[in-house]
């Protein structure tokens, strides 16, 4: 099961290649892979889905605005600082909305 917590160590390091203006190196280019890839799980595990279907969004329980567009926008600049940064702030959306729509869900069975 994928958390916050496990998202903190890449972003950690991909920051500090940020930074020093090196996402492009091989090294920051593999940890962004990971880094996309683990977003794309945790979407996946969020809305209890095995497969990633654009087709089939409308009836996923957590999906942030534009999300396709935004995921188009990430493979082509996955290795750019805007679309790092893109991820960061998709990650952060995602994690905030399963929250919010955990909290919706149980109150909904009390």
């Amino acid at each position: 099961m994928i958390v916050k917590e496990d998202f903190i160590h890449l972003e950690h390091t991909l920051d500090q290649y940020a930074k020093e203006k090196k996402l492009k190196s091989i090294e920051a280019k593999s940890l962004l892979d990971q880094y996309f890839d683990l977003i794309i799980d945790y979407f996946k595990q969020i809305n209890d889905q095995n497969t990633l279907d654009f087709s089939n969004l409308s009836n996923y329980a957590v999906v942030p605005m534009n999300f396709k567009e935004r995921y188009d926008y990430m493979i082509a600049r996955k290795y750019h600082f805007m679309g790092y940064s893109q991820m960061k702030t998709l990650k952060s959306e995602l994690i905030k909305m399963n929250a919010s729509y955990q909290i919706r869900r149980k109150n909904n069975h009390s």
